[in-house]
């Protein structure tokens, strides 16, 4: 059962209790991240995720990850658009000394100007690396199409300018900023009582986290579409569609989980099976979506030889046509939801999945997650309910098309017009 307690300072502590394992694991969760940065600090959330972990008063970078791992502990950290998260995982027995040391690092990293130095080298070849990936590099396009203007149309890398230039007191301006206890998550979820959380914060927690308030406005709803190109000689083709969705807690969500499934998850999807197994015109083709808390897209994302490259773009518009005339059939629904139940029960296996999506959830709602009625909601899902979706979202002229490779392949065509035609 979840259980939550929110403190006087606005921090907000969210449990789970499972007793036949062995091992827990913890979340700090922060509402921070690309989605609330400007041109001028596009990355100081990462950048700070990075940094936080080189070095205290008491302990050297080389310490903490002694330290983890003298606890037999994994840890490690994230940045989205919309939340940075710090974890670990440990057995049982050694929680104490985990969670003391993360709440140490957390509260009382110095950013020394040396460390800060050596890691953005870390952070430049990090952002070199997406260079080479043009998958990253298709859904970064996409992102700046779809929600121009906002934050959310930055990177979470951010630009190397910007990464060259932060220093210690952009850093603690930030998180004095951001890092605020009523911006702060934690979530522990495994072989702990919730009683016994508040113990550790109370402990550990409370009397570093001070009274802060965040001032932060999320990216307002927006609708790009149109097509974007970005050319370079990789041999293979990337394109990615995105459609203009629902936001991080819509009532419909387990409606497009379904349709995703349906559409491009499984490998009985209708994309993978007409596109790789009957045309055998792609190596990979998916859907996905991404929902934040006043936007969201669903998304296509297909990689191909340029040979190819038309034909799989009108194959993809031939399954949404399809898709748009006659929806799913109760079969194909049925499946779908067989299988995100499954999947459900299944993360109650790994304390790591459940922890992070505990948090998030909570970060992003305030809310406790309900996993027994997330089920119920995809029971309830009709037939009707998707029909209704699809005509809704799945509207051609609203997508945004990005295209990822050789100019030669391209040539001089507008992937979105012969898309949206």
């Amino acid at each position: 059962m979840v259980k939550s307690t929110r403190f006087e300072n606005g921090l907000t502590l969210v449990t789970e209790t499972f007793g036949g394992v062995r091992s827990v694991s913890v979340g700090f969760w922060v509402g921070a991240g690309s989605g609330f940065e400007n041109e001028k600090n596009n990355g100081i959330s990462h950048f700070t995720e990075h940094v936080m972990f080189k070095g205290t008063e008491k302990y050297s970078a080389y310490d903490i990850a002694r330290l983890f791992e003298d606890y037999g502990a994994n840890f490690n950290a994230f940045t989205a658009k919309e939340a940075t998260c710090y974890y670990f995982k440990c057995i049982d027995e050694k929680l104490n000394d985990c969670f003391e040391l993360l709440s140490h690092i957390f509260y009382e990293s110095t950013f020394a100007e040396d460390e800060l130095d050596k890691e953005r080298k870390v952070i430049v070849e990090e952002i070199n690396m997406v260079e080479d990936e043009p998958e990253d590099i298709c859904y970064d396009k996409l992102a700046e199409r779809v929600y121009a203007g906002t934050g959310l149309a930055r990177t979470i890398l951010g630009p190397i300018e910007n990464v060259l230039s932060f220093k210690r007191k952009d850093v603690l301006e930030y998180m004095e900023k951001m890092y605020t206890p009523d911006n702060t998550v934690i979530s522990i979820v495994g072989n702990i009582t919730h009683e016994q959380a508040i113990a550790l914060l109370e402990k550990y927690v409370l009397p570093k986290c001070g009274n802060g308030k965040c001032r932060k406005t999320f990216s307002p709803n927006v609708q790009g579409n149109g097509f974007v190109k970005y050319k370079k000689d990789f041999e293979q083709v990337n394109i990615a569609y995105a459609f203009p969705s629902i936001s991080f807690d819509d009532e419909r969500k387990e409606v497009q989980a379904i349709l995703s499934f349906c559409l491009g998850v499984g490998m009985s999807s209708r994309l993978f099976q007409v596109l790789r197994e009957q045309k055998g015109l792609v190596y990979n083709v998916y859907t996905s979506n991404s929902t934040y808390k006043n936007n969201g897209v669903f998304g296509i994302y297909v990689n191909t030889s340029g040979k190819n490259l038309f034909a799989a773009a009108d194959a993809v518009r031939d399954e949404l046509s399809k898709l748009q005339k006659h929806g799913l059939c109760d079969e194909e629904i049925n499946r779908a939801k067989t299988q995100l139940r499954s999947n459900l029960l299944f993360s109650l296996e790994n304390m790591s999945s459940v922890m992070n999506a505990n948090g998030k959830y909570t970060l992003y709602t305030g809310r406790e997650f309900d996993l027994d009625k997330q089920i119920s909601e995809i029971d309830r899902v009709k037939s009707t309910d998707v029909s209704a979706f699809i005509n809704e979202i799945i509207r051609t002229e609203k997508a945004t098309v990005a295209y990822v490779g050789k100019e030669s392949f391209l040539g001089d065509e507008n992937l979105y017009d012969k898309f949206a035609k």
